[in-house]
């Protein structure tokens, strides 16, 4: 769906943006107020713009965290 110019996907299937992104991280970042959320008809849905960006950012800690030891 694209919203005032902006791109949103529901949350259950916004996870599928990031390649081994958990469904559960959207929804924290969701529940936290990391990435923009609105809950229509039930559904609820976040900006595809946040979650790459949230993900962005915490997959460099994440990468930081394999390449430590080999």
């Amino acid at each position: 769906m694209i919203a005032a110019g902006e791109e949103w996907k529901r949350q259950s299937e916004a996870h599928k943006l990031v390649p081994g992104l958990p469904a559960s991280t959207v929804r924290v970042w969701a529940a936290a107020g990391r990435v923009r959320s609105v809950k229509v008809g039930g559904a609820v849905w976040v900006a595809v713009e946040d979650v790459v960006g949230a993900a962005a950012s915490s997959r460099r800690r994440r990468s930081t965290r394999r390449s430590g030891n080999g």
